[in-house]
């Protein structure tokens, strides 16, 4: 039998091929280790074929063979956002500085989408300010139903699979949720994995793999403490957690925009003292909300 493995760049793929093919007793032994320098598993090593992987929108298979198909939920956007600018074809891109160069992005990414939004033009040396590539990211929290990654996933599923497994992807982060999932995947293809100490091991050194999960939780205390009138320092968060934060103050109070700066707030009494204060005669409704 041969699995499909259907999946958007970011959903770990490459990974879940990896670890049922090592542990399949159906195919030869794997030995070589596919881990990047970025945490990926997108080193080249020889596979059974077995489990193929592909991205439905690069390429069509055929849909009554049996697949596994990982989805995604609006939960799972923010992280997935926080590591798309690193793990998808290892690009690495730093979003930490004041300016943003895309220098080492596939065709097609964001910067042609900043380009036309922004009516700016950027090559490969373009120094873009951080406060614009935050907002583009924001637009898409505003609007998570259209999201990219959303879009694309009900276009999936509305496919007509005939063998298909739905697969979460919010289940490859979490050790007790992911075996549960592995262990219902092999019973429905009888892949004869053998789960035991190293498959724990090497899913353990996935994880470790993925810094974002350890600061899984932090937009959400913030906001939490935001909610509560709270003081909580806001210290280290990503462009993409920023962005995130921005989308809620501009969802929550509709008549608030988010400041263009590269700087960040400090804590969450300034972000209160920017809502309280923020100025009436500026009030207007936001046109990048879903109306």
């Amino acid at each position: 039998m041969i699995i499909n493995i259907a999946f958007q760049g970011g959903t770990h793929g490459h990974f879940l091929r990896y670890f049922l093919d090592k542990f399949s007793t159906l195919t030869p032994t794997i030995t070589e280790d596919p881990v990047t320098k970025f945490g990926t598993y997108h080193t080249p090593i020889k596979y059974s074929n077995k489990f193929l992987i592909y991205h439905p929108n690069e390429e069509n298979k055929d849909i009554t063979m049996p697949h596994c198909v990982i989805t995604v939920s609006e939960k799972d956007i923010l992280l997935l956002q926080r590591t798309v600018y690193t793990r998808p074809q290892d690009m690495n891109l730093n979003l930490n500085k004041d300016y943003v160069v895309f220098n080492n992005t596939p065709k097609n990414f964001d910067d042609k989408k900043i380009e036309k939004l922004y009516g700016i033009s950027i090559n490969s040396s373009t120094k873009v300010p951080k406060f614009i590539v935050r907002d583009f990211i924001k637009l898409g929290f505003s609007d998570v139903k259209n999201h990219g990654y959303i879009s694309e996933n009900n276009r999936i599923v509305s496919q007509p699979f005939t063998n298909v497994y739905w697969l979460p992807v919010d289940s490859f982060w979490d050790e007790k949720k992911f075996f549960n999932e592995i262990h219902k995947l092999n019973d429905r293809f009888d892949l004869k994995l053998k789960l035991d100490v190293e498959s724990q091991n090497v899913y353990r050194s996935f994880i470790n793999n993925i810094p974002q999960l350890k600061t899984f939780n932090r937009c959400k205390d913030i906001i939490t403490a935001i909610e509560n009138n709270k003081l909580l320092p806001i210290n280290n968060l990503d462009l993409v957690e920023e962005a995130y934060i921005y989308s809620w103050i501009e969802t929550r109070y509709r008549n608030v925009f988010a400041p263009f700066t590269n700087t960040f707030f400090k804590n969450t009494k300034e972000i209160l003292e920017y809502i309280e204060w923020y100025p009436h005669f500026y009030h207007g409704m936001n046109p990048t909300l879903p109306s």
